[in-house]
């Protein structure tokens, strides 16, 4: 019966604590009991909202990082610059030459000065030779003053009279002259004429001079206006190609 006793009165004692403790009167004396811890487990003020996130968003951090970049693959050098191209030939008057022979030194001279006055930048070579500057029409030396003497006579009778002797020393003293001519052709056509009247020992010969011969060389298109102007003004000039 004693151990019963103690049994129950422990039971009961048992009791009495736990119901002690869920009314809170072996806790501290500021709880207000259920309620209150109700409230402090609220607390409003410290309640925070947080918006709901889009889909692309609240995705994970790591999906929004972008996979690492490639190295980019060395540069190709730089193209080397391409040399201007020169100018066409087309462009530019190719180059000429005109040479005007049989000149006089004064016609030499205002050839010069005029090629000079157009300041276009001509280059000009002069030279000096011996050419046939007259054709001379006549009847060979006689050997002696008689002789031309006697030749002339025959010739007046023929009706010839523009003649004379020629008095100088020389291969052709006593020759007798017939005329002086500029040209080869001329010169042909008198004799001819004497021919017809019966003079059959008369012949052509040509007189040599100092003969000028200027070239001009520059543009072929300035050359060539240029070249007009100098024929028209160099009477008796002869006007030839050479070479640029």
């Amino acid at each position: 019966m004693g151990t019963l006793r103690v049994a129950v009165l422990i039971l009961l004692v048992a009791n009495l604590l736990a119901l002690a403790v869920w009314k809170g009167g072996l806790g501290s004396g500021a709880s207000g009991g259920e309620p209150e811890r109700l409230s402090n487990q609220l607390n409003p003020e410290r309640l925070r909202l947080v918006a709901e996130l889009p889909p692309a968003v609240s995705a994970p951090v790591a999906a929004a990082v972008p996979e690492a970049v490639p190295a980019p693959a060395e540069s190709a050098p730089a193209p080397e610059p391409v040399p201007a191209k020169p100018a066409r030939a087309a462009d530019t008057a190719p180059p000429a030459c005109v040479a005007f022979s049989g000149l006089s030194a004064d016609q030499a001279a205002e050839l010069s000065a005029r090629v000079a006055k157009t300041g276009a930048g001509f280059k000009l070579s002069e030279s000096r030779g011996v050419g046939a500057s007259s054709w001379w029409v006549h009847i060979p030396s006689q050997g002696n003053k008689e002789g031309a003497d006697r030749k002339a006579a025959e010739l007046r009778r023929l009706g010839i009279e523009d003649l004379f002797i020629v008095q100088d020393a020389g291969p052709n003293q006593f020759a007798i002259s017939l005329g002086l001519f500029k040209n080869e052709q001329a010169a042909g056509r008198h004799l001819n004429l004497l021919r017809e009247k019966g003079v059959r020992s008369a012949q052509i010969a040509s007189r040599g001079a100092s003969v000028l011969r200027v070239e001009v060389r520059g543009p072929s298109d300035s050359l060539a206006t240029l070249a007009s102007d100098l024929s028209e003004r160099l009477q008796g000039a002869n006007r030839l190609e050479c070479a640029p």
